[in-house]
């Protein structure tokens, strides 16, 4: 028998804010999908940040992925294969009026990792100009999740995985 740990902020950032999180990943088995993101799960305009994913499905690479839809048909994504392992780690996020940009282990005066402007997004499947950017219209919030998912489409079979597993978060800033 398994179970899913998913931790849901219910506190709402709009643009201009930075979502942190100390985070250290006692879970990298197969069967198993760790995951910080902020979503907003509103109908519409729906959208998902997903500031790393580890996919124990054993077939996709760990990533930094914005989705200007959650259904997963919108992304800018980069590979982190490197960049996520079982050590504790500070994952930060800024959203801004010139997009979103990245970083591990944070200090001042870092470039980021991996940045994605503020510019509308193809739908994966669709006429060329279907594209979204829901991140700059009024009043657009997102709220942090946490999760570490077993079994699943990016986790895969959770037969072969090591159990207890976990996923520490040590803490979670939002400013």
């Amino acid at each position: 028998q398994y179970f899913t740990g998913k931790l849901r902020g219910n506190w709402r950032g709009s643009i201009g804010t930075t979502w942190e999180a100390r985070i250290k990943l006692d879970c990298l088995y197969p069967g198993l999908w760790p995951s910080f993101w902020t979503v907003n799960e509103d109908p519409q305009p729906d959208g998902e940040v997903d500031l790393f994913e580890w996919y124990g499905n054993g077939e996709w690479a760990p990533g930094t992925t914005v989705h200007a839809a959650s259904n997963g048909k919108t992304w800018e994504g980069k590979s982190i294969p490197g960049m996520v392992d079982d050590a504790w780690h500070t994952w930060r996020m800024r959203w801004d009026e010139e997009g979103f940009k990245f970083w591990r282990d944070y200090v001042d005066g870092a470039k980021p990792y991996f940045s994605v402007p503020p510019k509308p997004i193809h739908v994966f499947g669709a006429p060329p100009e279907d594209k979204r950017w829901p991140f700059s219209n009024p009043g657009y919030w997102m709220t942090p999740m946490l999760t570490l998912a077993v079994g699943g489409v990016g986790a895969g079979d959770p037969a072969a995985g090591k159990f207890p597993s976990q996923m520490l978060v040590d803490y979670v800033r939002v400013w």
